[in-house]
């Protein structure tokens, strides 16, 4: 599991970086609201992220991505202040991402960002990460883009045991697009969120169309809720890197005694659910 220390001014924000760092799957080493003992901190446990505020009881954090920097330390920084007025020379100083101190749901996504590409680098990645064995991997189920077509669902479904898990996925706001950029663009773009979902899952996961919410669901064969929410995760980052319209929203379900169509119906009907105010993901 990847590691945290978090340094802040403020024992409140402290508290809740805190807290939102332990919902992102990260374990969480200690907490200073010093520069020095930030350095430290990272030096004795190696640590994998940092979540650094700027102005703290000995000095600027900036100090601190200096003498990170200087020590070629490999920790994945992540500002979180009310004010930084030169994002890019923070960047410059080894900063991965400058976050307001306000916008907590966009430290998750980071932090879960931040997650997946330090297991990846131990070699203790989230998508391998298996509730059981999955055997009989199915080679693109039917679909040479490996997104399958509403109607084989139900034979897919029987392939799920209990302890795996169910995503569906969405995006909203393109509908209104529709009349500027027209109905074959919007289309394009679910597409290209599809794809993207497709590349985040693991070869035994499957994923179908789900015309019912105009979007998709992923079935991961041996994903429990970390293997979910790493997916959901990178999901994110990628459709930022293409820079597609709209936005990205889902919903979760882990497969229990009720069975696999119960655990698809949860998460298709939550999404249903979910307006544009609502929060962009939920488990069920």
């Amino acid at each position: 599991m990847a590691t945290v220390v978090v340094c802040d001014g403020d024992a409140a924000v402290r508290a809740a970086v805190s807290a939102a760092c332990a919902d992102a799957g990260l374990d969480l080493v200690a907490e200073t609201d010093a520069c020095a003992d930030a350095v430290e901190l990272v030096r004795r446990f190696s640590v994998d992220i940092l979540v650094l505020d700027l102005s703290l009881a000995d000095g600027a954090g900036e100090r601190t991505l200096r003498t990170l920097r200087d020590e070629s330390s490999k920790v994945r920084s992540v500002i979180f202040t009310a004010y930084a007025p030169d994002p890019v020379s923070l960047r410059a100083l080894g900063a991965r991402d400058v976050v307001d101190n306000r916008d907590y749901t966009r430290l998750g996504h980071v932090l879960g960002y931040l997650r997946d590409t330090a297991d990846r680098d131990t070699g203790h990645t989230e998508r391998r990460l298996t509730s059981h064995e999955v055997v009989n991997v199915p080679s693109r189920w039917r679909s040479p883009a490996g997104v399958a077509a509403h109607r084989d669902m139900a034979a897919a479904l029987e392939t799920l045991e209990s302890g795996d898990s169910v995503l569906a996925v969405t995006m909203v706001g393109l509908d209104t697009l529709a009349d500027d950029v027209g109905p074959l663009l919007v289309a394009d773009c679910r597409l290209a969120m599809a794809g993207a979902l497709r590349d985040e899952l693991r070869v035994q996961d499957l994923l179908h169309e789900e015309p019912t919410i105009d979007g998709f669901v992923a079935l991961l064969r041996g994903g429990d809720e970390r293997a979910v929410g790493a997916v959901w995760s990178r999901l994110l980052a990628e459709v930022r890197t293409q820079e597609l319209p709209g936005e990205v929203r889902g919903a979760a379900s882990r497969v229990d005694a009720m069975g696999s169509f119960d655990a698809v119906s949860r998460s298709v009907g939550t999404l249903r659910g979910i307006g544009l105010e609502s929060p962009s993901f939920q488990s069920v």
